[in-house]
């Protein structure tokens, strides 16, 4: 019985996962001793924003612990550039909206690393300027914020003041809660996601089980209508898995017809590779190599490419053990012959 459900699971995995040919992959910062991470595209595509923090402050691999300061580097190339300092506050989890109407198109999850009782969720222009934390009560989570289109809302993640994760979706006005996204007795949940159309919510999550707690490496991709404000008695959110494979990190495409993610489904090393999967109905095809332990996976407005963050090893003089680069690769043309990539290919 034992080999026999070995099979089965062999082969569950083989009809959900395949492999794309090896992407042409290229490091856009390769800093000594530094970690780079959460990457965000510029409205305009040329543009890389991410957090960078030196390992020795606590970072090693990605933790949230270590001393964070925003950076821009060009995706063509070249020098990067501190964007952002707040006194105090680690500036992590950056999230930047495509929508050219938008005086502070730019929030972050503002993590306190001092004495000013800051921690929360800030809004700052295109420029960098006029960081303003969002006034948000105590009980509202404060992690990974998703922009709604139109820039009125984002949702957040976290645990707010209760024990298990969930998602809310706030006024960026000031702070208030719109509506309640997920419940803790249905759905433990991590990083979210807003399509670009502002109908569907992606997150991270897992099913709530006794005795058990929260542990991100569990979750899968789900699914489920966005919750609009004030909804009607009878609203369906048609709650669902991508499908039933470990997964975490979604972002939509521009035309919000696939989904990228990470997962360590494909990765015998137990690292990270990305995933893209169409979000209706499809195979989650794996389009970075499992050594590169590669995370939070983003598309670019184009539809064309893909930046995440991910680790190197050589030239051992340039790093040490939990350095991390940004990384950007093109999307596979298995994706874009499954339907086109970008809405402005339609």
């Amino acid at each position: 019985m034992k080999s026999v459900s070995i099979l089965l699971a062999f082969l569950a995995i083989s009809l959900i996962v395949s492999r794309a040919n090896a992407l042409p992959f290229r490091y856009v910062t390769h800093p000594k001793g530094l970690v780079d991470y959460w990457p965000r595209w510029s409205p305009d595509g040329d543009t890389i924003l991410f957090s960078r923090c030196v390992i020795s402050t606590g970072c090693a691999g990605g933790a949230v612990e270590g001393a964070w300061d925003l950076f821009t580097v060009p995706a063509s190339g070249g020098p990067a550039t501190q964007f952002l300092q707040i006194t105090d506050v680690s500036a992590t989890r950056s999230n930047w909206l495509w929508n050219p109407n938008v005086e502070m198109p730019i929030a972050i999850t503002g993590v306190e690393s001092g004495p000013s009782g800051e921690s929360g969720v800030y809004l700052v222009a295109a420029d960098g300027s006029n960081a303003t934390r969002i006034p948000t009560d105590d009980s509202i989570p404060i992690s990974y914020p998703s922009w709604f289109p139109d820039g009125s809302a984002l949702t957040v993640e976290g645990m707010g003041m209760m024990s298990e994760p969930f998602i809310d979706l706030i006024s960026v006005h000031d702070g208030s809660l719109l509506e309640t996204q997920t419940s803790t007795d249905q759905i433990w949940t991590g990083q979210s996601a807003i399509s670009r159309d502002g109908s569907q919510l992606a997150f991270a999550g897992q099913t709530p089980e006794a005795g058990s707690q929260y542990n991100d490496d569990l979750n899968q991709i789900w699914l489920q209508a966005l919750i609009p404000q004030n909804p009607p008695s009878d609203f369906d959110t048609n709650l669902h898995q991508l499908d039933p494979l470990q997964g975490r990190t979604p972002d939509w495409s521009p035309n919000d017809r696939f989904i990228s993610f990470e997962s360590k489904r494909g990765c015998r090393n137990g690292n990270y590779a990305i995933f893209i999967e169409a979000a209706v109905t499809g195979r989650a095809v794996q389009v970075t190599d499992c050594n590169l332990n590669a995370n939070h996976a983003v598309w670019s407005p184009d539809g064309g490419r893909i930046a995440f963050s991910a680790e190197y090893f050589t030239p051992k003089s340039s790093c040490v053990m939990g350095c991390r680069g940004i990384v950007i690769a093109p999307v596979p043309d298995s994706i874009l012959r499954l339907g086109t990539a970008s809405s402005s290919r339609d």
